[in-house]
């Protein structure tokens, strides 16, 4: 697992930059969620709060994905390593998280 990820994130440093640009997002989300829920608030702004890191996170995955789709070099790797794109993105989140 770890050289497939080793390839993905050596050769293409714009996916890792977007992946990491849409885990800190993702993370932001959860994390305003969870403090949210777990104080209790419920106003419009808490809403329209978690509407906009919602809507942050979306664009982040969006940009990740559109690169997906248009980077020979991501293509590559994902068939040299023989892991989809999806199993790639899983497996530097995953390592992420981890260090």
């Amino acid at each position: 697992m770890a050289s497939g990820l080793f390839y993905k994130t050596a050769f293409c440093s714009s996916y890792e930059r977007l992946l990491c640009a849409c885990v800190q997002s993702l993370e932001a989300w959860r994390n305003r969620r969870e403090e949210i829920a777990n104080s209790g608030l419920r106003s419009k702004e808490a809403g329209d709060e978690l509407m906009r890191l919602q809507a942050d996170y979306a664009k982040a995955y969006s940009r990740l994905e559109k690169h997906k789709d248009n980077c020979e070099l991501c293509h590559f790797v994902s068939k040299i390593s023989g892991r989809s794109e999806a199993s790639l993105s899983v497996a530097v989140m995953d390592k992420k998280h981890s260090a």
